[in-house]
């Protein structure tokens, strides 16, 4: 796998936080502004171990290589959160009535463009990422164009159905960037602390910036929304004689397809680690995994995400653990210091 920069490595997690606030479904309210910035302190602790570890000079790929058991950890918890992303663009889709909504061609195409951007790798997976983070940058800036005229700051107030805790709990279910972080920050150049905090750093600043849109331009119809992002961009429409609905559908493949794409990546890439032998075929393998999982989910109607941080707390604290124990006791786990 190429290495990265560090700009790079910033965009792609943001890219897959994007997806997230695009796929909310809890109506926004002040509560979860103030929860946004708790849930990204705690995200910061928890990523401070495995900073410390790579300080150190960790190389992941010789420390996964002896110990495989570990890598699948990983690669159990990418394959299911693609497959929960599958699920997330058919509820959103179905409750938007979007022309795709449960469409099964729809899903392979989505599933073939994830299997080519992964089949050129993480470096051409960056450099997409980038493109696509500029469409979104533009897209936000259409939204506030058309929004302005629809903003009441009266609107700015506190919800009697939400609490703070509850709130940073929601955000904190669905902070799967953390372990993408954990084994991304292996192929990243430069200073890996300064990455990950411009990272943190903007994706407070994205949902900061849709939770104030949110809030002040919807009031009372946010209550009747099932997915926000997507009725302020219904409400928000700056231009009198076209509608930019077209825009933010796009964005919404395009988030979903990078963020399936990056989930295939590592989880093939750790997978070529685990076993060595299995040279090929191991994205087509990867994406399946996900397909087939996804529909089981949809049948059954689960949602996981609410033991997600769980989990994540687990493999952020874990994980670091067994890897400065594999590290202190074998030297040669020790690669390239990137501090």
């Amino acid at each position: 796998m190429n290495r990265i920069s560090s700009g790079q490595f910033t965009v792609i997690l943001l890219i897959s936080s994007a997806f997230s606030f695009m796929c909310t479904a809890v109506p926004f309210s002040a509560e979860q502004m103030i929860a946004s910035i708790i849930a990204i302190a705690i995200q910061i602790i928890l990523c401070i171990p495995i900073l410390f570890v790579y300080k150190k000079g960790l190389d992941l790929e010789y420390t996964c290589s002896n110990l495989r058991w570990i890598t699948l950890l990983p690669i159990i918890y990418f394959l299911i959160r693609g497959s929960q992303s599958f699920v997330q663009i058919w509820n959103v889709s179905d409750s938007l009535s979007l022309p795709f909504s449960g469409d099964f061609l729809a899903t392979a195409m989505i599933a073939l463009v994830c299997l080519y951007t992964a089949s050129l790798g993480i470096k051409a997976l960056a450099r997409s990422t980038t493109m696509v983070f500029g469409i979104l940058i533009f897209t936000l800036a259409v939204m506030l164009i058309g929004a302005y005229q629809n903003m009441h700051l009266q609107n700015l107030s506190f919800s009697p159905d939400n609490t703070i805790i509850k709130s940073v709990m929601y955000q904190l279910s669905y902070a799967d960037e953390l372990p993408i972080l954990l084994i991304l920050l292996a192929f990243t150049s430069g200073n890996r602390t300064k990455s990950t905090m411009c990272f943190f750093g903007g994706s407070l600043i994205l949902w900061e910036f849709i939770l104030f849109l949110g809030i002040t331009v919807l009031g009372r119809l946010m209550k009747t929304s099932s997915y926000p992002f997507f009725m302020i961009a219904n409400v928000s429409q700056p231009f009198s004689t076209q509608r930019s609905d077209a825009l933010y559908l796009i964005l919404f493949v395009l988030l979903c397809v990078m963020r399936i794409t990056l989930f295939t990546v590592l989880s093939e890439h750790l997978l070529g680690i685990a076993f060595p032998k299995f040279k090929k075929y191991r994205s087509t393998a990867c994406l399946l995994v996900m397909l087939i999982a996804a529909s089981g989910f949809q049948a059954i109607q689960t949602e996981i995400s609410r033991y997600n941080f769980i989990i994540v707390c687990f493999l952020m604290i874990f994980l670091p653990i067994i890897f400065f124990i594999q590290f202190k006791h074998y030297p040669k786990c020790k690669g390239e210091v990137h501090q």
